[in-house]
């Protein structure tokens, strides 16, 4: 045992407001015991069990290694379902000033929702426990969707299938919500992108919406099929009898998720999915009688039983990307990325992961296995259309992002053929006008030339890396021509000592992910402040100090 009973005895007795400490114990994990928490705003004293594990102060899987249990306490907010409250203090290695530490914390939740009874300014969603079922798991995201469910509403759930894998070392089903159908509103599809919307069907479920949380103190699920005796009504446990008739011959004993669907906070709508078996759905027919005499009609009803709950994710854009993106100032726009290399497939990549949405791209290239090491694409599918791979790249990052390639020849050889023709010219312009941001990675001082003989309403932003990765040079339109000259004349490029693929390929400059990488994501963290600030868009070049590495950015 690391821990020694006697110097926790001898710590709790030095805080003032642990009025009592009964039967500390050790045994071959925890010390237990019993403590009394006693301070002037409470009206009497409280006693709680205390479990410690061995290893504490420190704490293991995000959780505090020690507990305080009162289970007469569980209909008060953050107390889990044994009774223990839920703590969280930052890390301290000093027994003792973590031990105070923790109770002054269980201090302070008495204050707060013990005495005060305090509601909290953001929503807990209510707790359910992870069971496997027959060993394994399953879940399913779903998005907010465009019509207001009211209570008692039910149908059916179109679910198609992503990837499965490994969850708390058992296997997982992973699925996807594509539709709820809606009786006289059809389907009524989830915000996801075309790709996801066109899988095919693997499951249909069915839905009911209870409008309050199906929780016991409002906070945990409910574990029976007796508990919803009185939330769902026979309509409903008609639609799953008739449902059980007419799949039980082909499908029996496959899984049918049932979502529950109730509202959260700011008309915010969760749902909670329930898998019953074809051929064992909990319920059962009762004879109708009048007057004790059967009527040779039957009715629905549920049966007991333990309900088997799913892993369910509300994976809506402003919760997939609610932990950080880049500014709507970028993230709204409409953006075409030329030439999808190392540079352009890493601004791609990072536009996807900040949360945009509308981005088509331009390459006529194809990805070998030498061009892996250096960019966003993937060994494992080997030879392809820079385009299409990229594609299914970002779009397996986000499901809200949509990707449309543009024709491979229209930048190399349709522009440059015809850029002198003035109807050609104006359709060029019209095209690239459809767009708010273009981006050009192709280092292509051909197309360069032409983009700024151009008359663009769009954002046209250049970017492109010297040899070795010492320096990236950004120009905005109409200017950047004549800047990415002048900059390439004085910056330091060796052309001599390029990389030489095997074969008639053209040599392309040396640098590793690592180096392009670094200043691509410096470049568009400063991109994102000129949009988000409103600055003045003015062309730039990053560099990196030799002796520091430290990178620094100078504006024209």
């Amino acid at each position: 045992m690391l821990l020694n009973v006697t110097t926790i005895k001898t710590i709790l007795e030095k805080i003032p407001f642990v009025t009592k400490i009964v039967d500390l114990r050790a045994g071959d994990i925890f010390i237990n015991g019993k403590i009394q928490i006693d301070f002037k705003e409470l009206p009497e004293p409280l006693d709680f069990d205390i479990k410690i594990a061995a290893h504490y102060p420190l704490r293991s899987y995000d959780s505090e290694s020690i507990k305080f249990i009162n289970e007469d306490l569980i209909n008060y907010k953050h107390v889990m379902g044994d009774g223990s409250i839920c703590i969280h203090t930052s890390h301290n290695p000093n027994l003792e000033q973590k031990l105070f530490m923790d109770l002054t914390s269980l201090k302070n939740w008495i204050v707060k929702y013990y005495i005060h009874k305090e509601d909290d300014t953001h929503y807990e969603h209510i707790i359910v426990p992870e069971n496997p079922v027959n060993g394994k798991y399953y879940s399913f995201c779903f998005t907010d969707v465009e019509h207001k469910f009211c209570k008692g509403d039910y149908g059916t759930v179109g679910v198609v299938s992503l990837s499965n894998g490994l969850y708390r070392e058992k296997e997982i089903f992973n699925f996807l919500v594509r539709h709820f159908s809606v009786r006289d509103d059809g389907d009524i599809t989830c915000q996801w992108n075309t790709r996801y919307l066109n899988l095919p069907l693997v499951n249909t479920g069915i839905y009911f919406f209870i409008k309050d949380p199906p929780a016991r103190l409002n906070r945990f699920i409910l574990k029976d099929w007796e508990d919803f005796y009185d939330l769902l009504p026979e309509s409903f446990l008609s639609l799953l009898h008739t449902f059980q008739v007419n799949n039980i011959k082909k499908f029996r004993g496959q899984i049918t998720p049932i979502f529950f669907g109730y509202n959260t906070t700011e008309g915010e709508i969760h749902w909670q999915v329930a898998l019953m078996e074809i051929g064992k759905f909990p319920i059962e027919g009762v004879p109708i009688k009048i007057n004790e005499r059967k009527t040779g009609k039957w009715t629905s009803q549920l049966t007991t039983g333990s309900i088997n709950w799913a892993l369910t994710r509300n994976s809506s854009y402003n919760y997939y990307f609610g932990r950080g993106k880049l500014t709507p100032h970028i993230t709204d726009k409409k953006i075409l990325i030329i030439g999808i290399g190392a540079v352009g497939s890493m601004v791609a990549k990072t536009l996807v992961r900040g949360g945009c949405t509308k981005i088509d791209l331009a390459d006529f290239d194809v990805k070998e296995p030498e061009n892996v090491c250096r960019s966003e694409y993937l060994f494992n599918l080997g030879l392809n259309d820079k385009v299409d791979e990229l594609a299914k790249i970002l779009t397996a990052i986000s499901p809200f992002v949509e990707i449309a390639p543009l024709n491979k020849d229209y930048f190399q050889t349709i522009v440059k053929w015809f850029y002198k023709e003035k109807t050609a010219r104006e359709i060029f312009i019209k095209e690239l006008n459809k767009y708010d941001l273009v981006i050009d990675c192709t280092t292509d001082d051909d197309l360069m030339y032409i983009f700024d003989k151009l008359s663009l309403d769009c954002t046209l932003l250049s970017l492109s890396i010297t040899n070795k990765a010492k320096a990236l040079v950004a120009g905005f339109h109409p200017n950047s021509y004549r800047f990415f000259k002048i900059q390439y004349e004085n910056l330091e490029n060796n052309l001599e000592d390029l990389y030489n693929p095997t074969g008639c390929w053209s040599p392309t400059f040396k640098a590793s992910y690592n180096d392009i990488n670094f200043l691509v994501q410096f470049a568009l963290k400063h991109l994102n402040k000129v949009y988000s600030e409103n600055k003045q868009k003015l062309n730039f070049v990053i560099k990196s100090n030799d002796e520091t590495t430290n990178p620094y950015i100078k504006e024209y």
